[in-house]
């Protein structure tokens, strides 16, 4: 009979569940809080066996990473709440609150590293039982394998369940590991007759750990406070959109996240002519589409526009009189909207941030007045927007986009 292999991550289920989420999140915590919890032991007897500050300061380290795996656990434990009247999406954003309070201790654990190390340096203290020393910087090198084995494992975890708050502390692993290796060269290098190398690689240590907190604050904040889609996710719901029948386009594509629940909103442009009920279908396909293969829930708010080969004609004259603009970067949600005798043309025109009032209106009459002499009566509507740069952000097929 074939055995079979033992699986390191057993598996739970859907992990887009808060509960199953729950279940890995205190996996990975239990791992971390026992391994830790022995690591601290072992470093904190050898440290002050050997009167070693960077050794007493990286068990301390270990120690800092049990507390993190509980803020984990709580967490998780937040986040698989369910909805409810005073939060009507769930909780999932507990997670990024947990990945935020992780990379705050982070950092207080450097800066207090920092201070214990710049204070050794000034007062340099030889090591103790130096007869001991390799074999205590042997072992101190076995436990930065087992915190990189520990780092390894979280990740693995993480990339399941693509959470940050085990990346997170995926990284708080291996910044111990990386201050085991500094930790006992130091060690070794004290040996030796160069004592300030403890304190030294105490202070590199430290500055590695406030560097990983910073990355994770900025990461955690970017959620929290909301940040918008990245291209290739835009692009994405774009091919969704282009594959849904009777939709024109889209565009203003924003997505809120809430964890484990996302809320995609986005316009979608239809065909003037049809009725509410067959607009209101196109919308639920659409809807549809981008639910199954992404698993968002949408908002889509119905733009009319006209679709005939004479409005194909009329578009193209649009588009030709706003080329010829050198002052305009760019335009984009053009509508041409029929109503008696004369059309009404709205369009949104990017142009550079710096123009002057004066120059905006006069703009704004030479395109007017092109319209009169190429298109024909019509009524022009034009939204200025300024060009901030900002070409990640910027959703609009612009040239000068960067690559």
């Amino acid at each position: 009979m074939t055995k079979r292999p033992l699986k390191i991550i057993p598996e739970y289920g859907d992990p887009d569940d808060p509960e199953t989420r729950a279940k890995y999140g205190n996996l990975e915590a239990t791992v971390s809080i026992i391994g830790n919890t022995l690591l601290f032991l072992l470093k904190l007897i050898l440290g002050l066996f050997i009167n070693s500050i960077a050794l007493i300061a990286d068990g301390v380290h270990s120690l800092s990473d049990v507390s993190t795996s509980g803020v984990v656990i709580f967490g998780f434990r937040i986040a698989k709440k369910q909805p409810d009247k005073d939060h009507p999406h769930g909780h999932g954003r507990a997670e990024y609150i947990a990945t935020l309070i992780i990379a705050i201790l982070l950092i207080i654990v450097g800066i207090g590293f920092i201070q214990q190390s710049i204070e050794r340096i000034f007062n340099p203290k030889n090591i103790l039982h130096e007869e001991y020393t390799i074999i205590i910087s042997a072992i101190v090198l076995i436990t930065a394998i087992g915190k990189e084995l520990m780092a390894k494992y979280s990740f693995k975890i993480a990339k399941k369940i693509n959470s940050d708050v085990l990346k997170a502390d995926a990284w708080h692993h291996r910044s111990d590991a990386i201050s085991s290796i500094g930790v006992a060269i130091g060690i070794l290098g004290a040996r030796y007759g160069f004592p300030i190398l403890d304190p030294i690689f105490g202070l590199m240590v430290s500055v590695i750990i406030i560097y990983v907190g910073i990355n994770l604050v900025k990461t955690a904040s970017n959620f929290l406070i909301g940040q918008g889609p990245d291209k290739q996710l835009i692009n994405k719901i774009k091919e969704i959109a282009n594959s849904t029948e009777k939709v024109q386009g889209i565009h203003e594509i924003s997505l809120h996240d809430y964890g484990t629940t996302k809320i995609l909103t986005l316009h979608a442009e239809v065909n003037s002519n049809l009725l509410l009920e067959d607009a209101h279908k196109i919308a639920d396909n659409l809807e549809k589409n981008i639910f199954n293969q992404t698993k968002f829930s949408t908002i889509i708010h119905l733009d009319p526009v006209q679709i005939s080969g004479d409005s194909t004609k009329k578009r193209k004259i649009i588009k030709e009189i706003l080329k010829h603009q050198k002052q305009i970067k760019s335009f984009h949600k053009i509508q041409i909207i029929q109503s008696g005798e004369k059309d009404e043309i709205k369009m949104h025109i990017v142009v550079d941030r710096d123009m002057p009032i004066n120059d905006s209106h006069e703009l704004c009459h030479i395109i007017k007045s092109n319209f009169e002499k190429q298109y024909g009566p019509c009524e022009v509507d034009i939204h200025f927007e300024p060009c901030i740069g900002d070409c990640k952000a910027c959703t609009i097929a612009c040239s000068k986009r960067s690559k």
